[in-house]
């Protein structure tokens, strides 16, 4: 077995996934597979995958699963529960059915279609047991797009934990995992190309995620895919959010980023402390803020002026 860092790159779940470790390159493959099994079972835009199947059978039927299958679903629901709501995975609806973030139908939806669409969105409407799952109204859609890419980092991390890995870099778009090394981990400048600061971790586990309005949008940003569902509509608080955390957290983080994304500057503070995590908050006019209630170990924050373009 190989004991320097190996790595590999490859495209999954729309992003770009990283995998660096002391292990040989084949416990790497074995990872990659396990994100593109992830990415079978879970993408809304396969017609074959679980979460497929579950969306069809809105408001008409059950769809039976194993206890590990189920499991996105459940930190889904605790995500949805511990923030009020504010986090909520039944926002398929509105994110691929109104909006078609993701597919080639991409559109801006009339007012009226937001309106009763947005009707649809309310995680208690889903029915979770140990061995199903059922959204109890016709229509609704599942989106796990605010945890997914969190998950496959903690999915990730445990299986290469579990096969002796001491040095770890996991990065799934923005939802970052890194172990047992120093590493120097860039937050992209929202407004321009480079970066506005860099973050160097300690050799401690730390979880980071970040959501943008720069990600993905339809024609400009101010038609960003992170929505909030009461109105249905976009937030413009913050062009970029950053949440970390010392621990294996990535899910809980991801979640947590589409909750901060969605408050506005007075209650970044009050988030912070509510799941004990540190928050760089950089708003619309290029300012930015930074709250810190976690265990975090970092070896420096760096901060640069930013551009004028």
């Amino acid at each position: 077995m190989s004991f320097f860092i190996n790595g590999l790159r490859a495209k999954v779940m729309s992003t770009e996934l990283i995998i660096e470790a002391n292990l040989s390159k084949k416990i790497l493959f074995e990872a990659l597979a396990i994100a593109r099994e992830f990415e079978e079972k879970y993408s809304a835009y396969k017609e074959s995958s679980l979460l497929s199947q579950i969306n069809r059978a809105s408001g008409e039927k059950s769809i039976y699963a194993s206890k590990k299958e189920l499991e996105i679903f459940q930190k889904a629901m605790e995500i949805a529960e511990i923030s009020d709501g504010l986090f909520d995975p039944t926002i398929g609806v509105l994110t691929q059915g109104s909006y078609g973030f993701g597919t080639q139908k991409a559109k801006i939806p009339s007012s009226k279609e937001l309106e009763k669409k947005k009707q649809l969105v309310n995680y208690k409407d889903i029915l979770l047991t140990e061995e199903s799952i059922f959204l109890q109204k016709k229509g609704m859609r599942l989106d796990l797009g605010g945890i997914g890419k969190g998950y496959v980092a903690d999915l990730l991390l445990d299986f290469l934990r579990s096969q002796g890995a001491t040095k770890i870099l996991l990065s799934v778009g923005g939802e970052i995992v890194t172990l047992g090394k120093v590493y120097a981990i860039a937050i992209k400048n929202p407004f321009a190309e480079g970066n506005i600061g860099i973050i160097r971790s300690s050799k401690e586990l730390l979880s980071i995620s970040t959501s943008g309005d720069y990600e993905r949008y339809i024609g400009s940003k101010k038609n960003h895919h992170i929505l909030d569902k009461s109105s249905a509509k976009q937030n413009h608080f913050y062009s970029s959010i950053t949440i970390l955390k010392n621990g294996s957290c990535a899910t809980e983080l991801d979640g947590i980023a589409t909750v901060a994304f969605n408050s506005e500057l007075p209650a970044l503070k009050k988030i912070a402390k509510q799941f004990q995590v540190a928050i760089i908050a950089i708003t619309a006019d290029k300012e930015i803020y930074f709250e810190n209630f976690s265990n975090l170990q970092l070896k420096s924050f760096e901060i640069y002026p930013f551009t004028t373009s």
